[in-house]
């Protein structure tokens, strides 16, 4: 099953939350996180709250990271179906500060 890679742009909300999960290879890093990415659709503008997953020695990255900040990420959309709900999260394959220059140029 081919992946469909995506690129977004938004800022943290909230704090970050790392923990380590046990996998099938052992021990492993997570940082949960959410970036909320604004857009306008039909004139109005609209938000777009993105729960995100980061794996292994990435988390490193993201340690000093604070709410509010504008962030790029890269990766992909996975749904698990649990039952008769879908849980839908966004698996970061990398993170990035966007300092405020670099946005005011978007």
């Amino acid at each position: 099953m081919e992946r469909e890679m995506i690129n977004i742009n938004g800022n943290l909300v909230g704090e970050i939350k790392t923990t380590t999960i046990d996998t099938n290879e052992g021990k492993r890093e997570v940082a949960n996180f959410t970036v909320v990415n604004k857009f306008k659709e039909n004139g109005k503008t609209k938000k777009e709250y993105i729960y995100c997953n980061l794996y292994g020695e990435k988390v490193e990255t993201v340690e000093d990271f604070e709410s509010g900040e504008y962030v790029h990420i890269f990766g992909y959309f996975k749904e698990v179906k649990k039952e008769e709900k879908i849980f839908k999260n966004f698996i970061v394959k990398h993170i990035n500060r966007i300092n405020k220059e670099e946005k005011e140029e978007e």
